[in-house]
């Protein structure tokens, strides 16, 4: 796998550094775990501060997109993901509440 960092922002609000990268591989898209570890040994990251965003492969092309945090501590990260879980679980729950229940048939 051959990785080229586009964007190495850093976003002071957050705690975080924002990382945009490229990657083009022989055979199949790159596992989380291959990314994180390739990318942290280039940058320097500490891979339990790191958190792949998201892998983006397009149809046909084998080169991948990739977003990924790295977080400055612990605590800020755990908020981080935190937050992101509750949105989660609070769209599911008022996605379900307002469904009427189907009539039987019989």
């Amino acid at each position: 796998m051959e990785l080229k960092i586009l964007s190495n922002d850093e976003n002071k609000l957050l705690g975080r550094k924002e990382i945009k990268a490229y990657a083009t591989s022989t055979d199949k898209t790159p596992t989380k775990a291959q990314v994180k570890e390739e990318i942290c040994k280039k940058l320097n990251l500490d891979p339990e501060l790191t958190e792949i965003r998201e892998i983006n492969q397009r149809y046909g092309i084998r080169t991948s997109d990739i977003l990924l945090y790295s977080y400055a501590d612990k605590e800020t990260m755990h908020k981080s993901v935190r937050k992101r879980g509750e949105k989660g679980k609070k769209a599911t729950a008022t996605a379900g509440a307002g469904a009427a229940p189907a009539a039987d048939k019989k």
